[in-house]
């Protein structure tokens, strides 16, 4: 993991040497961990509990270091975005996560992941969302070449190598690539990511969360939420989510 944050912004989670004293008792801090996570990926979480809790910490069993995240203030329910990095050596693993009200950390959920390998590289774009939606991810390069569902390649190199749930047929990741492979020169300049909803196909609204990873910066992140029908779009649908230079 490369991050874990509130999805406000509101606070982030400092990288702690050890690992997360245990109790086992109160309280017990849950959230619905996808199974299926992207390199270079963000999943977005609610974090919940009986009782109020004031931190969060989420480990990798084996690893000498967890991430702790003190939220504002005490709460029943935090919704927390977990970033992956684009390099992570094993194509499953366990995850950890557990709360605190101050003390110790109570009972620890176990969640297991599995890694979709997709491609990574100087740029990368991805987007996740949490229904069975047809979202398309649409990437315009420095060139002005616009990289989506129909037209998956570009002549700077840069790809779409990832198109879930195209035409609401549901295929398990909800997610969506495109990238500029390690040993290509990415472009330099402006580049531009839209999402477009292409049809909600049945689902009342759909969370979605896009990644943009760039050599040499922190990842960037941004969430919302789509609602209504769908717009079946084509080339220049879409919002725009985030102009970025590189």
């Amino acid at each position: 993991m490369s991050a874990v944050e509130t999805v406000s912004g509101d606070a982030r989670a400092v990288l702690r040497t050890g690992a997360p004293e245990i109790s086992g008792g109160n309280p017990i801090v849950t959230a619905p961990i996808p199974e299926l996570i992207l390199l270079g990926g963000t999943i977005q979480v609610t974090a919940s509990s009986a009782t109020p809790f004031t931190k969060v910490a989420v480990a990798i069993p084996g690893l000498d270091d967890f991430w702790e995240l003190t939220l504002p203030g005490a709460t029943t329910s935090a919704e927390i975005l977990i970033v992956f990095s684009q390099v992570v050596p094993v194509p499953v693993f366990q995850m950890h996560l557990a709360g605190s009200s101050g003390g110790t950390y109570g009972a620890i959920q176990n969640a297991p992941i599995s890694i979709i390998s997709v491609g990574t590289g100087d740029v990368q774009v991805n987007i996740t969302w949490d229904s069975p939606a047809d979202v398309d991810l649409h990437v315009v390069d420095p060139l002005g070449e616009e990289i989506y569902w129909a037209h998956k390649t570009a002549v700077s190199g840069g790809q779409l190598d990832l198109d879930s749930n195209a035409g609401c047929s549901a295929d398990g990741p909800r997610a969506e690539n495109v990238f500029w492979g390690s040993g290509l020169i990415a472009p330099r300049g402006e580049y531009v990511v839209r999402v477009d909803y292409w049809s909600n196909c049945s689902a009342v609204q759909t969370k979605y969360v896009v990644t943009v990873n760039t050599r040499g910066k922190l990842p960037q992140v941004f969430t919302g939420v789509f609602t209504g029908a769908g717009d079946g779009g084509g080339k220049g649908s879409g919002k725009i989510i985030t102009p970025f230079t590189y």
